[in-house]
C-alpha cells in the first residue's frame, strides 16, 4: 500500500487549513454549502459531459493505484523471466504453457502464450508492442480526466465567487454585512483553486508516473521474452536487463 502518497496528499490539505488557522481564521469560515455545490457539483457534471462513460470508469478504477500501486519491480520481472526461461529450456512449450496459465499480468501472459504457440519473433514483437502502446494510450487518456477536472475546479470557483458577490452587491442597504458577504463569496474560489492544485492535478501526475513506469516494465519484459525466443541463457537475460531503470 502506497501510504506515503495519501499522507502527502492529506498533509498538503492540512498545511493550508492549519495556515489559515494560524493567521487567525476560523475553521467555520471555510465551510459553505452553496459554494461546495457550485464548485464540485458543477465541475463533476462538466466532466461527465466531456468524458465518455468507459473512460470515466477507467479513471475511477485508476484511483485504486493510490492505495495499491501496480506491482512493478525489476527484481520480480527478472525472477519471472528466469523461471520462464528455465522452464522453456527444460520442458519446452509445455513448460511455458503451464506458467502462462498462472500469470496475472495480461501483457506478460499474452507474450508467453504467443511464445508457446511458436509465433515468429516479428509477430510476437509487433503484437506485444501494440498491446503495450494501447494500454498506455487508454490509461493516459483516463489520467487526463483528472487534469481536466483540475481545469474546471478553479473556473467554477470563480463562478461561485461572482455569484456570491452578486448577492452581496444586491444587498448594499446593509453595509455592515459587506465584509462578511465578500469573505463568504471567496470561499468558492478557495474550494476551486485548492481542490485543483492539492488534489486533482497531483493525482493526475501521480497516475501518469505509474503508467510510464508500467510501460517501461512491459518493454523490459518484451526484451526478455524475445531473448528467450532466441534461446539465450536465462542468466544472460538477467544480466542484460539488470541495468534497466524502472
Amino acid at each position: 500500500m502506497d501510504r506515503l502518497v495519501l499522507l502527502l496528499l492529506f498533509g498538503a490539505i492540512a498545511s493550508v487549513v492549519f495556515g489559515h488557522v494560524l493567521e487567525g481564521g476560523a475553521l467555520a469560515a471555510l465551510w459553505n454549502g452553496p459554494a461546495l455545490l457550485i464548485v464540485f457539483g458543477g465541475s463533476f457534471m462538466a466532466i461527465l459531459v466531456q468524458t465518455p462513460f468507459h473512460l470515466g470508469r477507467r479513471a475511477v478504477s485508476l484511483l485504486s493505484w493510490l492505495v495499491a500501486p501496480p506491482n512493478i519491480s525489476l527484481d520480480q520481472l527478472l525472477t519471472k523471466l528466469t523461471t520462464c526461461g528455465n522452464a522453456y529450456r527444460k520442458d519446452g512449450i509445455l513448460g511455458l504453457d503451464r506458467i502462462s496459465q498462472t500469470e496475472s499480468d495480461p501483457v506478460m501472459k499474452r507474450a508467453l502464450v504467443m511464445l508457446a504457440d511458436g509465433q515468429s519473433p516479428k509477430a510476437i514483437e509487433y503484437s506485444i508492442r501494440l498491446e503495450i502502446e494501447t494500454h498506455q494510450e487508454k490509461d493516459l487518456s483516463a489520467a487526463e480526466v483528472f487534469d481536466n477536472l483540475g481545469g474546471y475546479l478553479p473556473t467554477l470557483g470563480i463562478v461561485g465567487a461572482v455569484l456570491g458577490l452578486m448577492q452581496v452587491l444586491s444587498n448594499l442597504a446593509q453595509p455592515e454585512e459587506l465584509g462578511r458577504g465578500i469573505a463568504v463569496a471567496f470561499v468558492a474560489t478557495f474550494y476551486g483553486v485548492g481542490a485543483a492544485n492539492l488534489i486533482a492535478i497531483p493525482i493526475a501526475g501521480r497516475l501518469r508516473s505509474f503508467i510510464q513506469q508500467r510501460t517501461r516494465y512491459h518493454k523490459a519484459m518484451l526484451v526478455g521474452v524475445m531473448a528467450m525466443r532466441e534461446g539465450i541463457n536465462p542468466q544472460l537475460i538477467r544480466y542484460r536487463l539488470e541495468g534497466m531503470d524502472l
